[in-house]
């Protein structure tokens, strides 16, 4: 593979400027609040550049959710490494998600807005939100077929559910000074006590 030319490379320089300052405005500021010549003061360039990069606003914003969401899904990954068992894997993801919130203030409030400031025509599938559902859900289906979890629910369903569970109980805690550790302990048990399947009969009666 050839390596970048320097046009390609101060493209690239000059689109990770401008997604930076992207980032940073939508986190503090917020969507309607934020204008393209906004994006362009804040990475130093004209605005004229910022249209060779995004053709608007709206463009910049889900470029920003993209990357924010990759960033996301991969600390979530990495967090969760090789764990076994439903409640360590919802626990381990939670503490990525939380952590991440901790070191980039406003990026999630941001990137969870999408939805809503972008109107009903936003690709399927490509927000924050839809990331996140669609790996727990794929979770919830090998915790399915691997007999761990209930089967008798959508686990797509499910999983958009526990999103938004999650989401409102984080913004709670934080508004309600609830230790972090109370807050995750209480969102996991909850959602396995709903999901988990019971153990099979016999192992029941052995064990009592």
């Amino acid at each position: 593979m050839e390596a970048p030319s320097r046009r390609e490379r101060r493209k690239a320089e000059t689109r990770s400027r401008l997604l930076g300052a992207a980032r940073s405005l939508f986190a503090s500021e917020g969507y309607d609040a934020t204008r393209p010549q906004d994006i362009a003061r804040a990475a130093d360039l004209a605005i004229g550049t910022f249209y060779v990069h995004f053709p608007d606003k709206r463009a910049a914003f889900l470029a920003f959710t993209e990357a924010a969401s990759q960033e996301l899904m991969e600390r979530v990954r990495a967090r969760i490494g090789d764990a076994r068992g439903f409640e360590v894997r919802l626990l381990r993801s939670l503490e990525a998600i939380v952590a991440f919130s901790d070191e980039n203030p406003g990026v999630l409030a941001a990137a969870f807005a999408d939805e809503a400031v972008l109107a009903a025509d936003l690709p399927s599938g490509v927000s924050l939100r839809d990331r996140l559902a669609q790996s727990l859900a794929k979770g919830l289906r090998e915790g399915m077929r691997q007999r761990e979890l209930r089967r008798d629910y959508d686990p797509t369903v499910v999983a958009y559910a526990i999103v938004g569970l999650v989401q409102q109980g984080l913004r709670f805690g934080a508004n309600a000074r609830i230790s972090r550790a109370a807050l995750l302990e209480n969102l996991v048990r909850f959602c396995a006590r709903a999901l988990v399947a019971p153990p099979p009969r016999r192992a029941r009666k052995e064990s009592l």
